[in-house]
């Protein structure tokens, strides 16, 4: 559900665009009116002049109201995407990620479940700020390997999840060997490197997004229990 002021600045029904633009009438007839009896003290009723009159200010004005309108538009995507990202990383949060992704799960595709190895030992030897750094870095990262359809999320404290929409499970693998290499990280003078494990699990088009979160969550705990830099599938199986 969005805010009043997004509801107020960007009204997608039919009623809404009316209202806009019989305001905007009733101003040029108003203002056309107001000159003719200001003018002379009478109101003479001439079509030709009330016409051209509509013209030369309804025109500029029709200008002026289609630029607010789509400024109006382009602050309403702004706050709508403002409400559903993760103010740290610019990530989805955890709901609007199951959400986006559902409307999704009809095709095939691969999960992927990642959490930053040794995250509470970075925090403990530097501080929290590294730590969040280390989240950013990553979330960018998540950027550069990654499509516009494909859907990202920060599911819990420096646990984000991946979903690949038409992208088979090999491919998938592929993508999640990528970001267990690891990303550099700059705090101050000291720059250190950090990895990723990842939990991979295949969805089939049937499974529903919750059963395949549990798997893709159980994959990357065995992947932590291996050590740094793991890959696991959800069928148990080690990424070569």
């Amino acid at each position: 559900m969005h805010s009043p002021i997004v509801s107020l600045l960007g009204p997608k029904d039919r009623l809404g665009w009316f209202i806009r633009y019989a305001i905007l009438a009733l101003g040029v007839i108003g203002t056309v009116f107001a000159h003719d009896v200001i003018t002379d003290n009478a109101f003479h009723g001439d079509a030709a002049r009330y016409i051209g009159g509509m013209v030369m200010i309804g025109l500029p004005l029709y200008a002026v109201a289609t630029g607010i309108m789509a400024d109006m538009g382009r602050l309403r995507v702004q706050l709508i995407k403002a409400n559903e990202t993760d103010q740290m990383t610019g990530l989805l949060q955890r709901p609007h990620f199951i959400r986006h992704t559902e409307r999704k799960l009809q095709q095939t595709g691969t999960l992927l479940m990642l959490d930053i190895d040794g995250l509470g030992q970075i925090n403990a030897k530097h501080d929290h700020h590294a730590g969040d750094l280390c989240l950013m870095a990553l979330a960018i990262r998540l950027r550069e390997v990654t499509r516009e359809t494909d859907v990202v999320g920060r599911i819990d404290g420096a646990t984000i999840a991946v979903y690949l929409p038409g992208t088979p499970l090999d491919a998938g693998r592929a993508v999640a060997e990528r970001l267990a290499q690891g990303i550099q990280v700059t705090t101050g003078k000291t720059l250190f490197e950090v990895t990723v494990s990842v939990g991979v699990a295949l969805a089939d088009g049937d499974t529903p997004l919750a059963k395949l979160m549990q798997q893709a969550e159980a994959a990357l705990l065995r992947a932590k229990a291996r050590g740094r830099a793991q890959v696991m599938m959800s069928d148990g199986q080690l990424a070569a």
